[in-house]
């Protein structure tokens, strides 16, 4: 049997600026990290305002799953320069947003191939 996972979003300081993530430790503990800015390099940039949502997952469907929210959010909620997470957790130094274009997929003007699809959490 898998570990339990959960599968995260928070909602940036930065208006319309996201992270997609998932843990498989606690998840207020998790949590917390992201509010104190020791997270990970792109809330500390950005903040962390809120949780918006968070679901438990299946751990061997977990990396995908974050593949398909961040794909959610850069199409449909913010655009790709304004969430990380999954496969796309680059952030680069001096402020600088912008994705490398051999990690941003071609729907976005990028060079990497991808078909992740969408899987609704709902």
């Amino acid at each position: 049997m898998h570990p339990p996972c959960t599968l995260y979003v928070v909602e940036c300081v930065t208006p319309k600026t996201w992270y997609v993530g998932t843990t498989t430790r606690q998840k207020h503990k998790r949590f917390q990290e992201h509010f104190d800015g020791v997270a990970c390099k792109w809330t500390m940039r950005h903040g962390c305002k809120r949780i918006a949502l968070s679901f438990p997952v299946p751990m061997n469907k977990a990396s995908e799953m974050e593949n398909d929210m961040w794909m959610y959010y850069a199409r449909h909620v913010c655009g790709p320069e304004r969430v990380r997470g999954g496969d796309v957790t680059i952030v680069q130094r001096h402020n600088n947003d912008s994705i490398p274009t051999w990690l941003l997929p071609e729907e976005f003007g990028g060079t990497r191939r991808v078909d992740w699809g969408f899987i609704s959490p709902y």
